[in-house]
């Protein structure tokens, strides 16, 4: 963005406009909505999170965050238009193991994304609606099976044109209650909390 309209960063070092936009999001939800915020995610996500940016943890530590969701396990998905494999679904599951919360040395928790992303999987990838819920299914069974936490990643504006009747809301509550005391559904502060 700022590459596109370098006005807007007006000589500022990035992490300082970085550091800014985030602390008016936070004034504007205090503001508007009269809440602060839970936690944050980052747009997009990034496979190793933010290991190799202890400067950015402290950042987000020194703005009042506990934890964060931006590691996003990478799992090849195949060719683009092809629905997914069951060796892709396999790689699904597996990557589930990459997604389990945990602490930075600079004590800030990190809460991955479960892969694939409603975005990936509708707009990178143009699966249909039962791909997504096929690799749905894969990482909540891997999360279920193996004492892990799947972190549903979607998008109001992404995910209710493609599925307007949340069938994968549905499948991932289905496959909850099937799973009896091996599961609950928690929000990721909870996720949070449990990994500190």
């Amino acid at each position: 963005r700022f590459k596109r309209a370098p006005w807007l960063i007006a000589g500022r070092d990035p992490a300082e406009v970085i550091r800014d936009n985030i602390h008016r999001t936070t004034l504007a939800l205090q503001s508007r909505l009269g809440v602060d915020p839970a936690g944050f995610r980052t747009p997009g996500g990034f496979d190793a999170g933010l290991a190799d940016r202890p400067d950015l943890q402290r950042m987000l530590l020194d703005l009042g965050f506990t934890w964060i969701s931006c590691k996003a396990p990478r799992v090849n998905t195949g060719p683009v238009g092809v629905e997914p494999s069951a060796e892709v679904l396999a790689a699904i599951a597996r990557a589930q193991a990459d997604a389990r919360p945990f602490r930075y040395p600079s004590g800030l928790i990190d809460v991955p994304m479960s892969p694939v992303s409603d975005v990936h999987a509708f707009r990178n990838c143009r699966w249909p609606l039962r791909a997504f819920l096929a690799a749905i299914w894969a990482g909540v069974e891997w999360a279920i099976a193996h004492g892990g936490a799947y972190d549903f990643l979607a998008h109001p504006s992404v995910l209710y044109p493609m599925d307007p009747e949340f069938r994968a809301i549905d499948l991932i509550c289905d496959l909850v209650e099937a799973a009896g005391p091996r599961a609950a559904l928690v929000d990721v502060g909870t996720l949070a909390r449990r990994a500190a």
